[in-house]
């Protein structure tokens, strides 16, 4: 069973995320701010940066994670402010704030239960998360963002697989270098919120996980 770590805060419980990661096989290691990433990560076989790992107090943890989980090619899967630091690693600009894409009480945690703001988006053919949840196309996701990433943002190491159809927000990146690196706008940990299909991406996650940690 692969290790997928994932970073929160001191007293933040990610819940949705570490139900997502054990309902698709996966064992999950929460890290919190003082620990090691080169330590955390050896042994790990993956990454799950969600908005439990990018408030300010673990915003340095969840940076240093994603790098160490990089250098060494193992599976990332970033989910909402995941997706910033993803596209601020590759060398992105910061996004702006935007209007009308949160819940009202969305919180650091990700746990936050108001009902959230969907939208409908573009998953283009051909991208990994398409062949990951078995089509691509037009399909509604949740909107819990307070940050709107456009292409004068996007870092050009990646590359944009989804956006919004009202706005042109980006939804989805993927990277160019490495095997399974992806970041997406909105919170797939969130089942309820979003086609069962996309549970899909932490069925692929652990899957590549698993492979990464039996080796070559």
């Amino acid at each position: 069973m692969p290790t997928i770590v994932i970073p929160a805060g001191d007293g933040i419980v990610p819940a949705h995320c570490i139900r997502a990661v054990e309902s698709a096989g996966g064992q999950v290691n929460v890290v919190t701010p003082g620990a090691s990433a080169a330590d955390v990560m050896d042994g790990a076989g993956g990454l799950l940066l969600a908005d439990a790992g990018l408030d300010d107090a673990v915003s340095s943890l969840g940076r240093d994670l994603l790098a160490a989980a990089l250098a060494a090619d193992r599976p990332v899967l970033a989910t909402g402010m995941g997706m910033h630091a993803l596209n601020a690693w590759f060398g992105g600009l910061p996004a702006p704030l935007v209007g009308g894409h949160d819940a009202p009480d969305d919180d650091a945690s990700g746990d936050a239960e108001s009902p959230a703001p969907r939208h409908q988006i573009y998953l283009s053919p051909g991208s990994k998360v398409a062949a990951i949840i078995g089509s691509a196309g037009m399909f509604r996701v949740n909107s819990r963002h307070r940050l709107g990433l456009r292409e004068a943002q996007r870092a050009e190491r990646l590359m944009t697989i989804a956006y919004q159809l009202d706005d042109g927000i980006i939804e989805g990146l993927e990277s160019k270098e490495h095997r399974w690196v992806i970041g997406v706008q909105f919170l797939p940990e969130r089942a309820d919120e979003l086609p069962a299909s996309f549970n899909n991406l932490f069925l692929g996650l652990v899957e590549r996980a698993d492979e990464f940690a039996a080796g070559p």
